[in-house]
């Protein structure tokens, strides 16, 4: 039996669930290219018809061989709506094929991704993000469910704020908040937007800095100040004045006006002190709601989703802390993951009886690994990816002479980029659409922060470490972690030897890459091991700032030729870095748009004419030839170049869901 699942709101994404199992996954924003899968309304159902084109035909299906399709989304605000959601999809969706989510849905669709993929006979499922559903006046917060094999989920408890405010919403270039915060992920996106962390252009927070800036802070108060657990129930009363006292917002009519960072201002000692203390109250509320979560349900095992669930610092802490048999996190803990949580879902509980369908083994169910994107190694793809790009690779004899290559590259110091068939499911990067470079040469954690990715320097990087050695490393409290969603401490004596994937507070993010199955990406590391005499290579996401991992060779190309990446291996290809500072680049600003600000970036663009190489622009602008490559690569980034006679990335329109409409400007 197969099911197709949707999700429906930001995060777009489709799932394909064949007798109870994913078997392909792939979000929007991967084949559109467009953080979040943002497309304008009037294209939206044309590019999801793409994304089922892509899932299905991935696996060598047609429309006509999917059984059933089930929809989930944020904005179904009862059990009607929930019924006529896949009407968005047209006839990609017959009518005859189309189930329900019982309402509301949005928190049940991830606890059924993180329960039906955990492999676990039974367990207390908990979910937390930013809001879900949409429900009798409210909007789901915090969410718990009993869920076992044999029977359907129940549930726990379900937290709720009032729908008709976003915490959060920007308008005429102000943020702004209610007058009463209320939930986990509300506070953590609150705090992330008053530290400056949002996704340029949108009013998306970018919470993932917020957790890796909090070890360079301390405590700011050893009273709660944001989120109060302490009287055995979990309340917010302080929040907004709290803010408004450190000087992060200002008091206006019916709420605050945030005062948040400015871009370009500083990270200063109370931007890192405010990062520690709304991660140290998150860990702690955390523990609380999962605590009891544990208590009610009766179980010995947790299985977590929901986008704060990403937070793989606080994942770790429960995983110590907590008395459970095991802890499951969904590696597409994200909204783009409901797409799966609905049509597993649908197969337990709606098309069967739960114990018709349950295993004799539940183990049999344990998601061992997420590369579920469509295929993308195909000869004939790649080479003409190659001539559009007007490169010439080298095609390896075979797998291990591109794996002892690309070995030897990342052990004297250069850092690829790394690409194999499927990607993951997820936002992150596990072996198939990676950056890789050298974690214990000095210098390379910076080299990839500002040369490559264009972040923050305070951002750290993750490990994959070969499992069998990662004890030797690492102090890990779970079995394993081969989706790379648990912080854990490096040996103290091990941290000279791995530097630069040991974040200031002496911990790592880990992916662990077993044996079994082994692949590729294993024989990589195994082969840098016996180069270096270190089982793990710095991974991080193929990506650059603002944009979505790569998908495509020709994405991944783009990404060769917009940073200073050395190398990038495509399957057997190998692709060696242009010579920038010989290459012409040309402007997509058009005179109403506004330029760069950075007095450098200004006389670039000045002299920019479609003709004039890099190195002919730093003579006439009077900068250094290596120093004006990298500003033209970011110059790339933020769409005022592109290059000469080479494909170009033209910007979409992009439309925000209602969650986070807007109104303002901002820089590129």
């Amino acid at each position: 039996m197969r099911i197709v699942g949707v999700n429906l709101s930001h995060d777009s994404s489709m799932s394909l669930v064949e007798d109870g199992r994913i078997v392909a996954a792939l979000a929007l924003e991967r084949i559109t290219q467009q953080k979040r899968g943002t497309v304008p309304w009037h294209e939206y159902t044309l590019a999801m018809t793409r994304l089922a084109l892509e899932v299905l035909g991935g696996r060598g299906l047609t429309i006509d061989d999917v059984d059933h399709w089930i929809g989930t989304s944020t904005e179904s605000g009862d059990q009607d709506e929930e019924e006529r959601l896949l009407d968005i999809l047209g006839v990609l969706a017959p009518e005859g094929k189309r189930l329900a989510l019982p309402h509301p849905a949005h928190h049940l669709a991830h606890a059924g991704a993180a329960f039906y993929t955990s492999g676990l006979p039974d367990a207390a499922a908990v979910v937390v993000d930013t809001y879900g559903s949409i429900f009798q006046g409210h909007r789901e917060r915090e969410t718990a469910f009993e869920f076992s094999l044999t029977g359907r989920p129940r549930e726990l408890f379900r937290m709720t704020r009032a729908s008709t405010r976003i915490a959060g919403t920007v308008h005429n270039g102000g943020v702004f908040l209610p007058e009463n915060i209320g939930g986990l992920g509300e506070l953590y996106r609150v705090v992330t937007l008053a530290l400056g962390f949002r996704e340029s252009g949108t009013a998306y927070d970018d919470a993932g800095k917020t957790m890796g800036l909090a070890p360079f802070g301390r405590r700011l108060s050893a009273e709660p100040l944001f989120i109060d657990v302490s009287s055995g129930e979990m309340t917010f009363d302080d929040a907004t004045r709290s803010l408004v006292d450190l000087g992060f917002a200002k008091p206006v009519d019916g709420g605050a006006q945030l005062l948040p960072r400015r871009r370009g201002e500083a990270i200063g000692q109370l931007h890192k002190d405010l990062a520690y203390q709304i991660q140290a109250e998150f860990e702690d509320a955390m523990l609380y709601l999962t605590t009891k979560s544990l208590a009610m349900s009766g179980s010995r095992n947790l299985v977590l989703s929901g986008g704060c669930f990403l937070n793989s610092t606080a994942n770790a802490r429960l995983a110590r802390e907590l008395d459970v048999d095991d802890i499951a996190v969904f590696p597409a803990a994200t909204d783009d993951g409901n797409a799966a949580g609905a049509a597993l879902y649908a197969y337990y509980n709606i098309v069967n009886e739960p114990e018709a369908v349950a295993p004799a083994d539940p183990r049999s169910l344990r998601m061992t690994d997420v590369y579920l994107g469509p295929p993308r190694l195909i000869d004939e793809r790649i080479e003409h990816a190659s001539k559009t790009w007007k490169c010439d690779p080298i095609r390896h004899a075979d797998e291990e002479d591109m794996v002892l290559s690309a070995a030897e590259a990342i052990g004297r110091g250069e850092i690829i980029g790394w690409f194999q068939d499927r990607a993951e499911y997820g936002p992150r990067a596990l072996g198939a659409r990676s950056i890789l470079c050298h974690p214990g040469l000095p210098g390379m954690k910076d080299r990839l922060n500002a040369r490559v990715k264009f972040r923050e320097a305070f951002r750290p990087f993750a490990a994959s470490v070969l499992a069998e050695r990662a004890d030797d490393y690492f102090e890990i409290p779970v079995p394993d972690s081969p989706f790379m969603l648990f912080v854990c401490p490096v040996i103290p004596q091990r941290r000279a030897s791995i530097e630069e994937i040991t974040h200031v507070d002496g911990t790592c993010r880990i992916q662990t890459v077993a044996a079994e199955p082994g692949g590729v990406f294993r024989r990589l590391i195994e082969r840098f091991d016996e180069l270096t005499g270190v089982p793990m290579v710095l991974n991080t996401s193929f990506n650059l700032r603002t944009k979505p991992i790569v998908e495509t060779p020709g994405d991944a190309l783009n990404c060769l030729y917009g940073s200073r990446l050395d190398r990038l291996f495509i399957g057997r290809y190998e692709f060696a870095a242009p010579d920038f500072a010989e290459m012409a680049p040309t402007s997509l600003t058009a005179d109403t748009d506004p330029g760069p600000s950075d007095p450098r970036e200004v006389r670039i663009l000045s002299l920019v004419d479609g003709t004039r190489t890099v190195r002919h622009i730093a003579e006439q602008a009077g900068l250094d030839p290596e120093e004006t490559v990298n500003l033209v690569l970011d110059m790339r980034r933020r769409e005022f170049l592109d290059w000469t006679h080479l494909p170009t990335r033209y910007r979409e329109l992009t439309i925000p869901t209602p969650q986070y409409q807007q109104n303002f400007s901002e820089s590129r």
